[in-house]
């Protein structure tokens, strides 16, 4: 049995292993390393496979210095507790990231040959851990392994190690063949049906076949999860970007073959990293697994979705005719997505901006596919949230400008390239200045003077707007600090709160230390804030305007009106002042039912002791329908723009209250 034994020593499966240097670990290995490291490594049966500080500082020495793929220049002897001898080697492998590990094989060093046995009994203990079988040509069983009967139990045939009958043919066939072969093929054990390596040699001499079977389900169930791993979410299990360039790749073959179009639908949630900060992560991540749900349920059964990380999406749809169809899906996400989500025992709300782009009309790669459905889906969230647009040429120009003010907001935030311009307020009947609401601008060393409209939605994005809201409340104390100490007659000046910033847990005592820094009387100061933002959390708003009351500031209401606050909280809010929205007073004495909607505000404001101002004012026919309303203040373009700190100065000293 020489040749059966050099056979068995060349076919035996060699111990595989995986070191994760970095942890210090045996994350992975197969059944026989399982069994060849046993006493070598420490922990292994709670799962740990800890390796030693001596082999893990020695390995250190090498892995840094190679690439992935490159074995290691040396390999190093290793005996198992049966005394049977091996070499070591190992290659350099990828961990996911920057991180790298080794994939380690135990090669086993054939023993002297003492003698020509034609037993087979000792060959098939000295090989206990292999499994192997003797069948006659025909597929009758003749002998096999312990291992190989512990895997298979009662052989009467080759036919009976088969799952599939077919399979049990092909194989058959092949040895009436004389066939040497070698193949992966799914197998019929006493544990179930799983993955093997089988090898087949034949022996002329005896007319007898030799097989040796391998299980690999664990390698092939490692194969699947490293798979998983790299082309899928871990929190959604929707394919990553890995799958959605390969499905574009092929999108873009087959358009091009056939003179197809496809498209896409980028997805960015608003508002998102308000409610991470906020709430924690786990939150935010259950948050996000409602709302893939969601948007799966709302896109065609034809239409493939992606989650590219954080809240980033993309819906890829191929074989279109229109755009209108990638509209549609878009509209479908919309619609859904006014629903609340049940989140942490929360009803919670988020929507998202989509930019659409097609296949030939708006690129014709994918890079500038992606690059342009991303350009669509700034303008979608500059424009105002829950809303989609379709990619446009001058779209790439924006979103370029869109980067390039990203890159220097923190800059500008650490020099203070931000000054504040001031919108006088004006009491009705009189028209005298009484107030002023502070306006931030940008004026940036290169770009000039940028709009809030510009770089507000980035300082949201990216949470800068806590530092820059900060630095507008200290500046807008410091200016009415400076007009008092100037001797100027006190007026009111009102500063406007984000969303991000009115979720800011240690607000009130921010603005408190502020008001103490400054010196400030507290009630010359006024928040500004939405109703959207009130009603997001009613009770803890509730709470933090009771904050702010006891430090004496005035409260208002912004953009009133537009938002979708109840008059059962309208009353239990500590407010003071209701800021009718400009949509309201624009068509002023031209639209009957804006006149009657502002004439009812104001009466229902003064039934409540709320003070009432309108902005937006831009012509004397709506200053002489407001004051038939009793409105108290106005504020708009017909008295002034906002004003640089000078200007704003010479335009109060000419409308002031005369003493």
């Amino acid at each position: 049995m020489t040749d059966l034994s050099k056979l068995l020593h060349r076919k035996m499966p060699l111990a595989a292993w995986i070191i994760d240097i970095e942890q210090s670990s045996v994350p992975w290995c197969n059944e026989a390393a399982e069994i060849l490291l046993m006493d070598s490594l420490s922990d292994i049966k709670s799962g740990q496979r800890v390796i030693g500080s001596e082999l893990k500082d020695r390995l250190s020495l090498y892995i840094e210095a190679l690439d992935v793929g490159e074995a290691l220049p040396f390999k190093w002897p290793f005996v198992s507790k049966d005394g049977s001898h091996y070499n070591v080697s190992g290659s350099v492998i990828s961990l996911g990231g920057a991180r790298k590990g080794l994939s380690v094989e135990a090669h086993p060093v054939l023993p002297p040959r003492v003698s020509n046995n034609n037993s087979n009994c000792g060959l098939l203990s000295q090989f206990s851990t292999l499994s192997f079988a003797v069948f006659e040509q025909s597929g009758v069983y003749v002998e096999s392994s312990k291992r190989f009967a512990e895997q298979f139990g009662d052989i009467k045939h080759v036919r009976d190690l088969f799952a599939v009958s077919g399979a049990a043919n092909s194989f058959i066939r092949r040895l009436a063949q004389r066939e040497s072969l070698s193949q992966e093929i799914r197998l019929s054990t006493k544990n179930g049906v799983r993955w093997h390596k089988i090898e087949v040699s034949h022996q002329p001499t005896t007319d007898v076949v030799y097989l040796l079977t391998h299980d690999i389900q664990e390698e092939r169930d490692h194969e699947v999860a490293l798979y998983r791993l790299n082309n899928y979410d871990g929190l959604t299990h929707l394919p990553n970007r890995n799958l959605l360039y390969q499905q574009l790749e092929s999108a873009l073959v087959n358009a091009r073959k056939r003179h197809r179009q496809f498209g896409l639908l980028y997805l960015d949630l608003d508002g998102f990293k308000v409610i991470n900060d906020n709430f924690g992560h786990r939150v935010g991540d259950e948050l996000i697994q409602r709302v893939a749900e969601r948007i799966k349920d709302s896109i065609p059964a034809a239409a493939c979705l992606y989650r590219l990380g954080g809240d980033e999406f993309v819906v890829v749809l191929e074989n279109t005719n229109t755009i209108e169809e990638l509209e549609s899906i878009a509209q479908s996400i919309m619609q859904n997505a006014s629903n609340t989500y049940p989140v942490a025992k929360m009803e919670m709300m988020i929507t998202a901006s989509i930019g659409i782009a097609s296949y030939p009309q708006h690129a014709d790669d994918i890079d500038n596919l992606l690059k342009n459905a991303d350009a669509a889906m700034y303008r979608a969230k500059s424009t105002g949230h829950n809303m989609y647009c379709v990619y446009e040429d001058h779209m790439a120009d924006n979103i370029n400008a869109h980067l390039t003010l990203g890159g220097g907001l923190r800059k500008a935030i650490e020099e203070e390239q931000f000054i504040l311009h001031y919108q006088p307020k004006v009491r009705l009947p009189d028209e005298v200045v009484v107030g002023a609401e502070a306006l931030i601008r940008w004026v940036h060393p290169e770009l000039g003077m940028i709009s809030p409209d510009q770089f507000i939605p980035l300082a949201e994005e990216s949470g800068l707007i806590l530092p820059l809201g900060e630095w507008v409340i200290r500046r807008a104390c410091r200016q009415l600090q400076e007009w008092r100490e100037a001797g100027l007659a006190p007026i009111k000046l009102s500063v406007n709160l984000s969303s991000r910033q009115f979720m800011q847990a240690d607000l009130v005592d921010m603005v408190q230390q502020v008001l103490e820094e400054t010196g400030v009387d507290p009630e010359y100061f006024e928040l500004e804030l939405t109703e959207s933002m009130l009603m997001a959390d009613a009770q803890q708003s509730i709470e933090k305007l009771h904050g702010f009351r006891k430090l004496g500031l005035t409260l208002s209401i912004d953009d009133f009106g537009t938002g979708y606050s109840s008059l059962a909280y309208l009353k239990k809010f500590p407010i003071q002042t209701l800021k009718i929205d400009r949509s309201f007073i624009h068509d002023l004495g031209l639209d009957c039912d804006n006149d009657a909607i502002v004439k009812a505000t104001i009466a229902m404001a003064n039934s409540l002791n709320l003070k009432v101002i309108a902005e937006g004012v831009e012509n004397r026919s709506q200053v002489d329908v407001l004051n038939g309303y009793d409105c108290q203040e106005v504020q708009g373009y017909l008295f002034s723009k906002p004003l640089c700190s000078d200007d704003f100065l010479i335009y109060l000293k000419d409308h002031s209250e005369k003493i």
